[in-house]
């Protein structure tokens, strides 16, 4: 038997269901620290792998981590911690979470996924799909519908856009699994709203910040769909994903954007407590770092605001590729040569902070 396993039965209009998906940050890669361990008993997570501590289509006590047993600290802990803060008392809290470490957003569309998973070839990408069956959109679409048997479907969040958030039809995919699962799972579209996070932002070093223009474009074209800002979320020391205090501020920051599209006077009371206990502030300021660069060839041509200290070439899946040591230039060449052909990240880092551009080598 697994230990922490709940079986739930009669469907409870108090109990709020929240799908939550996406690549990397939504997983969770942060440590797992004292006070994470502490959670209310009205915080539950649906497994949705296998584990030690879990049993797939199953309820346990929400302790991380949510999404599978080899995952970390993410967004979606504090999410539902601060909806338990502030929701009435016989209210109860269920995360269902899929995510893939450096999926594209195609791997949730289910009239695409097939191809494209079976073509992957990165080992530790296809260990993480061999525990959702290889279909990550049906394990949650699976999951959701027993969720649903004893709960009531109240949001979708949705963490991802590091690897293709950079153009339309990233957005038009992104909608068109929405409306899957909305079709699929009968739910009322006016009532569920679909949240979306930003990534670490590029004025705290974040490599992906740039992904972001595209992830606020997002709420001008769809109804019910609301950006979650990252602003004070700050990253771990890889600048792609969020250190463990990053996670928790982010998912306070779903919690109150999901108040606020769903029931103004509830967010209200949580902007009141968060602001108390000191979570409106951002803890670091913004790097001045400007960089500009000039591609000749396979030569890059750069003069910085600052002197460099290093730069990392960083891919899309947040791997480090190379690292070039300057030892505090303002202006030099890099040889791109030897480099993976693919869009890549470079990560410029001076004494007082980081700046980002990027490369296709495609």
């Amino acid at each position: 038997m697994v230990m922490g396993t709940l079986h739930l039965h009669a469907q409870d209009q108090n109990f709020w269901i929240f799908l939550c998906f996406g690549q990397s940050n939504m997983a969770g890669q942060a440590p797992i620290e004292a006070q994470d361990l502490m959670v209310n008993d009205r915080y539950l997570s649906m497994a949705t792998t296998d584990g030690a501590d879990r049993q797939l289509g199953t309820w346990r006590k929400a302790v991380p981590p949510l999404c599978r047993a080899d995952a970390h600290l993410g967004p979606a802990d504090w999410f539902g911690r601060t909806l338990i803060d502030v929701v009435p008392e016989n209210v109860r809290i269920g995360i269902v979470s899929v995510a893939v470490e450096g999926c594209p957003i195609t791997f949730f569309d289910k009239d695409q996924n097939a191809e494209l998973i079976a073509k992957e070839e990165r080992d530790w990408m296809n260990g993480i799909l061999d525990q959702y069956g290889r279909d990550p959109y049906e394990r949650l679409l699976s999951m959701a519908k027993i969720a649903a048997k004893d709960g009531v479907i109240k949001g979708i969040l949705l963490h991802q856009g590091e690897t293709d958030a950079y153009n339309d039809q990233w957005r038009k995919t992104l909608r068109k699994i929405y409306r899957d699962l909305q079709q699929e799972l009968r739910f009322d579209s006016t009532a569920v709203p679909l949240l979306v996070g930003e990534v670490v932002r590029g004025e705290y070093g974040g490599i992906c910040g740039h992904a972001n223009p595209t992830i606020n474009d997002i709420a001008n074209h769809y109804p019910n769909t609301y950006v979650v800002s990252s602003e004070g979320c700050l990253p771990s020391d890889d600048n792609l994903h969020f250190s463990s205090e990053g996670y928790r501020q982010l998912g306070r920051h779903y919690a109150l954007r999901y108040l606020e599209a769903t029931n103004p006077q509830l967010a209200d009371v949580c902007r009141q407590k968060l602001v108390a206990a000191g979570h409106d502030q951002i803890s670091e300021p913004s790097s001045n770092l400007t960089i500009q660069s000039e591609r000749n060839g396979m030569t890059l041509s750069v003069v910085a605001s600052e002197p460099i200290v290093k730069v990392d070439v960083v891919s899309f899946s947040g791997q480090t590729v190379k690292t070039f040591t300057l030892g505090g230039k303002k202006e030099f060449e890099l040889t791109l040569k030897g480099l993976p052909k693919e869009k890549l990240v470079l990560v410029f880092q001076s004494a007082n902070g980081k700046a980002t551009t990027d490369i296709n080598l495609q």
